[in-house]
């Protein structure tokens, strides 16, 4: 145990601070030691729980959402986010204050309030209740730190160091919450691989502790409308007024509470896939099945799905085999390829994978369903489908990567690193579903082969373009919808061990347990069970997780594991509920309204209303976010569609 004295950290006086540690507990692949830690009343100041691994070498750091090993430094772009690293300075010698061998969080910026060890022969860990009450009624928080070589822990109080992590490029001073009396709880964890599987990837050990604290922790955000009725009501927004008549174009819209509440376009959306037409496009077909006649007639003021696919389909590039991530240039812009990331600087004048995918990938999900509907489709879509794809398996590297990002001008891959291209597995299985055509099932196959490593190692990093290759949340999403199409496809158990890899790499960015929000519209009645963050780098819970609750029915089903079912179901009602802060809470827009940035702790916390006073989200009412809502409610409601239709 240690204290902070005069700026540092010291042992602590034994006869203040009190350490009670429980007796061994053993259960199945891990055991654990309940502890209590108490400070009696004095001077303020922190006091630490430090563990160390027997290993100082290949230990990998965990504290879920912040720390995944050194968080990809070697590729990362000077001062962006936290990189846990004794290097303080770039390859140019310039000091980066997000270099540091020690990092400091509140804990509720974790999924789970853990931080952890993870060796080759044995998983250490340290968890905290995130909150210590008072007793005035108010409570205070306490933190999750990782420290090199081998050293994590927790603290009773918390402080944000070396910096406080307010966004990406964003440092700001150190943060913190001193303690003069308290007492708080949490258990130190031992966890070794049970299995063959975990023995070949000792990594996998975490997701026992996971587990464990998850069942301890869990509890399920709460809300009042049907899956139906939050389907209806999204269509409804997109149509009514997300749609920009004038433009011709589906928007991303803000405004300023409480002075003015009126959204209005700030960007028009032409992307074709992530963030773009091909996430809106599929949910816009199913809600033809859920609506009929009703969303023939909203759509007739809009532009439907098939339309949003036909501008995807008509963006293919012949020369460089995939279609432009753009329906047309951005105003002003003249690129077909150039969107709103080229500002990050990472990639720029080149096709990226995260795009192409992500459009191939709802295009021939929209196919597949409506061919088992029973429905036409144009052939061409499936021929531009193919075109893409077949570019995709041509350059794919002998060790199954697809590609970060690939020329314009020919078919040639700019930037082989990065995890975006394992979107293309979901489509290739897809398209093998469509066609029976084995070449497609066996790029799949090799693909998934490659990113399980990543997945397995805890190392998924380079999906979206806008955070400079962190760990992020995004690219196992395609890990995970591709293994359970594999397995669909195939029965072979490694997909369904791959499959349960995925979903437990999920839970390490999904939050297990409500946290407690420093400000409107979050700070009463909103649980964060449920909701994933999207990177290291953008520090905020996002809708998207929720377009793979699908599959974690799937596994629960297919693995007779409940967990997995816990898990999809707080997916369900985490987004349920947050639509429902619309817009009494919220401020502004109406109930089918969503924005991209929910904010669990005091991560990202930047957005003010026109008072001045912080807002835990986002004044904005962005496509991407409502159109992942929109899929995920859509399936939910076709679900009970056909199970009364069953008499299930």
């Amino acid at each position: 145990m240690q204290w902070k004295e005069n700026g540092a950290w010291v042992s602590a006086d034994e006869k203040r601070v009190k350490l009670d540690l429980g007796t061994e507990c053993r259960e199945r692949g891990y055991s654990y030691y309940p502890y209590t830690v108490e400070l009696l009343p004095g001077e303020r100041t922190l006091v630490r729980l430090l563990l160390r691994s027997n290993a100082e070498e290949d230990v990998f750091h965990l504290i879920p959402c912040c720390i995944y090993g050194d968080n990809n430094a070697e590729s990362v772009h000077f001062g962006e986010f936290p990189l846990l690293t004794a290097e303080r300075f770039d390859e140019t010698g310039k000091e980066d204050p997000f270099r540091s061998s020690y990092w400091s969080f509140r804990a509720d910026r974790a999924a789970m309030p853990l931080s952890a060890l993870c060796g080759r022969e044995e998983t250490v860990a340290v968890t905290i209740d995130p909150y210590t009450e008072q007793e005035d009624g108010g409570f205070l928080h306490n933190g999750v730190f990782s420290m090199l070589p081998n050293g994590c822990g927790v603290t009773m109080g918390y402080e944000n160091a070396p910096i406080s992590f307010i966004n990406k490029r964003t440092p700001g001073p150190v943060k913190s919450e001193y303690v003069s009396s308290a007492r708080a709880c949490g258990r130190i964890y031992v966890a070794f691989p049970e299995t063959e599987h975990e023995r070949e990837n000792p990594r996998l050990a975490i997701h026992h502790i996971i587990r464990a604290e998850y069942l301890l922790r869990r509890e399920m955000p709460k809300h009042e409308k049907s899956a139906r009725e939050a389907a209806y009501a999204c269509l409804k927004s997109f149509t009514e007024l997300n749609w920009d008549s004038i433009a011709m174009e589906y928007t991303n819209r803000s405004c300023l509470p409480p002075a003015d509440t009126v959204l209005r376009p700030w960007r028009n959306v032409v992307e074709i896939g992530w963030t773009g037409g091909g996430v809106l496009a599929y949910p816009l077909i199913l809600s033809e099945r859920l609506f009929g006649e009703e969303a023939e007639r909203l759509l007739s003021k809009a532009r439907s799905g098939e339309e949003i696919l036909e501008q995807i389909v008509a963006a293919y590039n012949e020369k460089s085999g995939f279609f432009n991530d753009l329906t047309h240039p951005i105003e002003g812009s003249g690129s077909p390829v150039n969107g709103w990331w080229t500002a990050f600087g990472l990639t720029r004048d080149v096709h990226c994978a995260y795009n192409v995918s992500s459009a191939l990938h709802y295009l021939l999900k929209s196919i597949l369903f409506l061919k088992e509907e029973r429905k036409d489709y144009p052939a061409r879509w499936l021929k531009r489908a193919r075109d893409v794809a077949d570019t995709a398996v041509c350059l794919q590297r002998g060790d199954g990567a697809f590609g970060y990002t690939f020329s314009i001008s020919e078919k040639k891959v700019v930037d082989w690193e990065g995890f975006a291209g394992c979107w293309f597995v979901p489509c290739l299985t897809y398209l093998y579903a469509l066609t029976g055509e084995r070449k497609y099932l066996q790029s799949a196959e090799k693909g998934l082969t490659y990113y399980w490593e990543a997945v397995r190692s805890l190392t998924c990093c380079g999906t979206p373009m806008d955070t400079w290759k962190s760990p992020d949340q995004e690219g196992n999403l395609a890990f995970l919808r591709g293994a359970r199409l594999l397995y669909e496809c195939t029965g072979e158990d490694k997909y369904l061990e791959a499959l349960k890899d995925a979903a437990n790499f999920e839970y390490l960015w999904r939050y297990g347990y409500r946290t407690r929000p420093d400000y409107k519209p979050l700070r009463e009645g909103w649980c964060s069970c449920g909701g994933s963050v999207t990177s290291v780098s953008n520090p905020h819970i996002h809708p998207m997780g929720m377009i793979v609750d699908s599959d974690l029915y799937y596994l629960a089903a297919h693995s007779g594991d409940s967990y997995h079912r816990q898990r999809a179901e707080d997916g369900t009602n985490w987004i349920l509920q947050t639509l429902e802060l619309y817009p009494q809470k919220t401020g502004y827009g109406d109930y089918g309204v969503l924005s991209e940035r929910w904010c669990p702790s005091d991560g990202l916390v930047i957005q003010r209303d026109s008072n001045g006073e912080p807002y835990s989200s986002w004044y904005s009412y962005n496509l991407w976010a409502a159109s992942a809502a929109f899929e995920e409610v859509c399936e939910r409601a076709l679900e009970e569609l056909d199970t009364a239709a069953h008499g299930v």
